[in-house]
């Protein structure tokens, strides 16, 4: 079967820092590329972190602005097809949408906006699209965070002929946030693995999703750790095949010294994705809130 090499990565996403969260996501993307990954994974708002405050709402990107062509440049430079995320700012409109920039190495850049989950301050929710794109032939779409929950998704992805489902999040804190000097409390040390034995598991059925939908799963998660504002992100990432085997796994970090920029690639076998059966094992999301 035809193989595909792709990459998720994790850069260490300091709120606001635009140019240097650009570097970490080129300097990846390098790597990824070197490796010979043809296809990257970056979270959601990897290049901006998830808080909204004015000021970093203030660097919103257009689609056509100063982000994307390094993007494009760094896609066309290292042949390799990266999906980063962004608070896109609308020429037309001026609204800002939590957006993933897709750059080929054709010079092609395709946006995906987040339509779903909670309301942030100054951030709009477009209607639901999801756009296709190829890579070597193989057919990917991205569908962000909460996106990728909502009632009918599978069938959609399906309906498109999508082979991979990309999945940029931004999801954490939960679990609680620990320094190394936290070791020395035993209490806290068996918070910390409760915390690590929860967060780096991938389930809710996600592994046998994929063996019956025959389709690739890649998801990244925003990793920030304390973003001193609003938010902890533990990132926590994975690659999981056609098949249902999990290919690739970022542990999740609830230890603050431990951020720094991390990616995982692996081989994926991309195949023609399939309707889950009436009788599945793990209902579909949305399945139990629209029943």
């Amino acid at each position: 079967m035809k193989k595909l090499r792709m990459a998720v990565a994790q850069p260490y996403t300091r709120l606001g820092d635009v140019d240097g969260n650009l570097d970490q996501t080129v300097e990846l993307s390098r790597t990824a590329a070197a490796a010979g990954c043809r296809l990257i994974l970056f979270p959601e708002t990897s290049l901006y972190g998830y808080s909204v405050p004015p000021e970093v709402l203030a660097k919103a990107t257009t689609a056509d602005g100063p982000v994307a062509e390094r993007l494009l440049k760094c896609a066309q430079d290292n042949q390799i097809a990266l999906a980063a995320g962004v608070f896109e700012r609308d020429s037309d409109s001026d609204e800002i949408y939590i957006s993933q920039f897709i750059a080929l190495p054709s010079g092609e850049l395709v946006v995906q906006r987040k339509s779903g989950g909670h309301e942030k301050p100054g951030i709009a929710r477009p209607p639901k699209e999801r756009k296709l794109f190829s890579v070597d032939g193989v057919s990917c779409c991205v569908v962000i965070c909460i996106d990728s929950v909502m009632p009918g998704v599978f069938e959609d992805l399906v309906n498109l002929g999508c082979q991979v489902e990309l999945v940029p999040t931004a999801g954490g804190g939960a679990y609680g946030c620990y320094h190394l000097e936290d070791w020395n409390d035993r209490e806290k040390y068996e918070e910390y693995e409760t915390a690590m034995s929860k967060s780096c598991f991938p389930g809710g059925g996600a592994m046998w999703h994929r063996h019956a939908l025959h389709m690739v799963l890649a998801c990244a998660n925003l990793a920030t750790g304390d973003d001193g504002c609003d938010y902890f992100q533990q990132g926590h990432s994975m690659i999981i095949d056609s098949d249902g085997a999990l290919l690739g796994l970022i542990p999740g970090s609830h230890v603050q010294e431990h951020f720094c920029p991390k990616m995982v690639w692996a081989d994926i076998t991309p195949r023609t994705p399939q309707h889950l059966p009436p009788d599945a094992l793990y209902p579909p999301p949305g399945a139990a809130a629209s029943a």
